[in-house]
Parts: structure tokens; sequence; C-alpha cells
């Protein structure tokens, strides 16, 4: 978080408390929110972002509508002015609680000092549990500097109509197992709610049970490790190989926590033409929202997955998923070919194909952009830890994985992360380079640097190269930038360079030290999902 006026009193207080809360003061707002989301996306624990009155709570709604949009628990608090100035348009007063509303699962405006236990407890209690998501609490400055007694003990979280259901209903489990054990090629599809429940080895058991493949929409990366066997890469509008013909063959597919929204699953019509869908979610309204399934268990996926896998018969040697493994080792020798260290312009996925490699079992932290389509969508970055890939996938706020990174790495110091991000993205929030080197939060972020918002060029050269608004004609050097900070920074240009870069930035981590990596990739360096996602759904044609 940031101080400020309003929210003073509550920053006096965390003296205190400074041997139990640790406080990271960001350098914006808005890199607050979004580095709270990173915590919380890679631990499963609550982000807690903080900010005062006015422009300070307005800088969070970008990362308050990213956590909405994604399921991430978080919750803001922030000051606002005294209660006896509220509707007088005082200095610095906003309706943060009325501007919320539409993307927070509940909100407080809190005015009386003795409501301030009870609405932290239910905010924790409403951000965490059933499907996840933001919470807002507006403190006015007088409830801040009043005095109490709380009486703890006396808290009752009750939020009345909000009941999750957890237990899948044991009709519709066995209508969803019926249609699984008539099925001859099953397919589980994993989005994010595996990953919120903390599903993960429940997905991997019933995957095991049916010998079925397992395919991920992006946001969904790290419900199964992409080494394991039956993990087949990701699903959407850009896909990786692998997940192509297992997806288009499925004749039963069990979508887990996931809305088939465009972008993150293909839109809801390139569902596999005849195939029986089972839908898990533990929200109700997203049943039959976006696609009909012809059976639906309401649960949660960690729950409702273990009362599947004892519903179902085990399977052994099945003959589809012999065909897909095979085919799936073609797509791989294919993507180690691709990727070769040889030839110039450097190309992205030069870049990001040797991470593994040094990296080992790393947290991704993508952003979005020109570079989101190559290391969240496509096959040259493999994620294998649960909770391995933090991204903004609905929201896609640029700037997100600069800041991101940060409260990933505070909440996993034991693990590498590494953000790639773009040269535009960056540019939104390089300032938290500070952050990170100040609260000993060493990260890695790899710019792609093609001095160009290069997604929006991309558009525009489909649609009668009239470029404007996309290229940076003032572009800084990254490197000095980095060096100003007290950050480790490095320049690629060459694909044979990529390698030894990285091993120094994953040195200077060892010590303690952020890494910036500058890589000079070429400006029309795009995947063929790109293309086919203009043609199949904007009618588009880019050039070869």
């Amino acid at each position: 978080g940031i101080p400020g006026g309003a929210i003073m009193p509550f920053y006096h207080a965390l003296w205190g408390y400074r041997d139990r809360l640790r406080h990271v003061l960001c350098r914006h707002e808005q890199g607050a929110g979004h580095a709270a989301e990173g915590y919380a996306r890679a631990s499963g624990r609550v982000g807690v972002c903080v900010a005062t009155s006015g422009p300070g709570a307005t800088n969070l709604v970008t990362p308050i509508a990213d956590a909405w949009m994604d399921s991430t628990p978080l919750v803001a608090i922030t000051g606002q002015v005294s209660s006896a100035l509220l509707g007088t348009d005082a200095f610095q007063e906003t309706d943060i609680t009325g501007i919320t509303i539409p993307i927070t699962k509940h909100n407080y405006l809190v005015t009386d000092v003795d409501d301030i236990p009870h609405a932290i407890a239910e905010a924790f209690h409403v951000a965490r549990s059933g499907r996840p998501g933001p919470v807002l609490i507006d403190i006015t400055k007088d409830a801040q500097q009043a005095r109490t007694i709380p009486q703890w003990e006396q808290v009752r979280v009750e939020v009345p109509g909000y009941t999750p259901t957890y237990d899948g209903d044991r009709d519709a489990i066995l209508a969803a197992a019926r249609l699984l054990e008539r099925a001859r090629r099953p397919l589980i599809l994993a989005g994010n709610g595996v990953i919120q429940s903390e599903a993960t080895e429940e997905l991997r058991a019933l995957a095991e049970r049916l010998d079925a493949p397992v395919v991920t929409t992006p946001s969904g990366r790290g419900s199964i490790s992409e080494t394991h066997r039956l993990a087949f890469g990701v699903v959407g509008l850009y896909r990786t190989w692998s997940s192509a013909k297992p997806y288009d063959e499925a004749d039963c597919l069990v979508l887990v926590g996931t809305r088939m929204e465009e972008f993150q699953s293909g839109l809801w019509k390139l569902v596999p033409q005849n195939a029986k869908v089972v839908q898990v979610d533990i929200d109700a309204f997203e049943i039959a929202r976006n696609i009909r399934p012809d059976a639906a268990v309401v649960g949660d996926a960690k729950v409702v997955l273990a009362q599947l896998r004892e519903a179902v018969p085990a399977t052994e040697g099945r003959p589809s998923t012999a065909e897909y493994l095979s085919y799936k080792e073609e797509c791989e020798w294919r993507v180690d070919e691709e990727c070769r260290p040889d030839g110039a312009p450097l190309r992205s996925k030069q870049v990001l194909h040797p991470l593994n490699q040094v990296f080992g079992d790393f947290v991704l932290v993508n952003e979005n952009g020109g570079q989101d389509l190559w290391s969240y969508y496509c096959p040259y970055v493999k994620v294998t830890a649960t909770r391995g890939c933090v991204a903004p996938a609905e929201q896609t706020c640029m700037g997100f994985g600069v800041a991101g990174a940060i409260g990933a790495k505070l909440a996993r110091p034991e693990a590498f992360v590494v953000c790639v991000t773009g040269d535009g993205a960056f540019q939104m929030y390089l300032q938290e380079m500070a952050t990170a080197l100040q609260y000993e939060a060493p990260v890695v972020w790899v710019v792609l640097d093609n001095a160009a918002l290069g997604w929006c060029k991309w558009i525009q050269r489909a649609t009668g190269e009239k470029y404007i608004a996309t290229d940076f004609q003032a572009q800084p050097d990254f490197v000095r930038l980095a060096e100003a900070y007290g950050v480790h920074g490095e320049r690629v240009e060459e694909p044979g360079a990529v390698a030894g870069a990285l091993d120094r930035a994953r040195q200077a981590n060892d010590d303690g030290v952020p890494a910036v990596l500058s890589c000079a990739i070429d400006p029309w360096d795009y995947p063929q999902g790109f293309t086919d996602f203009h043609r199949d759904v904007w009618g588009l044609t880019l050039p070869a």
C-alpha cells in the first residue's frame, strides 16, 4: 500500500504491530493492488492492499476489477473523509464503495469504530470462501481515530443470502459419471477454479483413473504439471499444438472451474461437435451461462472431483490416449526444433524456451499484450508447479506482471519468479523495481522489446497498415534504467546470447538482486495462433 491523509491513522496504528504485520511500500497504488493479487495467486491466501481516499482509492479500481474477473481473493482497505463530511464533496472525497459495487463480492463503508472488527472478519471470510473474489472496506477517518476494545469472541460472520455450495449433489454426480463411463475419448478441461480450490491432486487422480487427457485454460495452467504424461497443454482461441487433437476429437468434455469465455477457452461454439459436456463449478450462475451442459454439478472442484473419481470405473490403457501421447511427442519435438538458438533476428520463442532449463520449477508471471500470446498460450514454457502461473486472464491489465511478480516472490520466497513482459507494459510500472529491491524480492523481468505496442500494431497491419499511436519513437534504455534503480540489467540481441543472459539473471537473484533482461525481438514476431484468431473471429488475414 501507500499512505495518505485519510488513511494515516491506520498507518499510525501499524507501528504497534510491526512485529506481526509486514507492510510493503509500493510506488503506485495500482502497483500495490496488482502486487497483492500476485501474492494471493501465488500463495492461495488473501492479498491485502491499502490506499487513502480519493485518487488513492480510485487507483485501486483496476486491480479490484482484475481480481473480480479472475476470482482472486483480495481485501482492499481504503481511508475515507470523516463521517461528518460525507456527501459534501470534501477534499479527496470519492464514493469508492459506490464505484466498486459491480466489481466486488461485497463492500463496506465503516463510520463507527465498533463496526471495524465485524467488517474485517466478514471481509476475509467472503473474499476466500465459495468462489473467491475482492472485498473493499472503506473506513472514515474519525472511525480510525476513535477508540474501542474489540470483542473478537462476539464477532459472528453471517452474510444473508451467501451460502456457497461445496458438496456435489449425488444425482448430479451419478449423471456425470454415466456420461464418462460411456465415453471413448473423454477429455478434462481444467480452469482457474481447480487452482483456487486447491484441487490439483484430485484432478490428477481423476485423470489417471480415466486415463484421459487433461487440457487447461490459460488461467488454469498449474492445475496439472505440464510434464505429466496426461497433460496436453492449453486450449483457447490461441492454443498449443498438443491440445488441438484431443480437444477436437473429444466425445465427452469435463469442464472444471472454467467459464468457457472467449479468450480463455475458445468461443463456446468451438466445443467439439456432438461431444457430451459435464460442467463443474462452485458458482451456480456459471452453469449453462456460456455453454449448455448435458450434466452439471454445482460444488467445490476439490470435493466434486473426488466424488467423481469414486463414481467412475477405472480405465487402463485407453487406445485414444495412446494415440494422443504419440501425437504429443511429435508436437514437443517440433517445439524444440523451432526454438534452436540460431539465425536472426531474435524471436520471442527463442527467449522463452530456455526458461525451464535455467530456472527449473519457477513461477511464471505473465502480462497482457503481444508477449502474452507467446508465454501464456504457446508451448514454449512449461508450468510444472501448482500456482506456478500468475497472470491477468480476463481484465488483462498491462503492467500487472511487473508488480504482480513482486507479490508472488513475497509469497514464494523460495521460488524463482520470472515475469515475461513487453516494453509497453513494463514502462507502466517500472518504478516498482525500487519496491522489489527495498523489500528483498528478487525477480527476473524478461522484457520483449519491439519498440511498440506489439499486439495493437499487429492488428493495424491487418487492417490496412495504418499505424498510429503504437510505435515508441523515444524508447528508453532499459538496462540503464535498471542500473539506476540498483537492479541488474542486460541487453540481449542475438539468439545465442539468451541462455547466458538468463543464467546471469538467475545468479543475480541468488545474490538477492532483481534483474531486467531487455530482449530486442523482431517487431513482426507474432505466433500462428494470433493469425488464426483474427481469421476465425474477426475475419482478418495477416501477412505471412
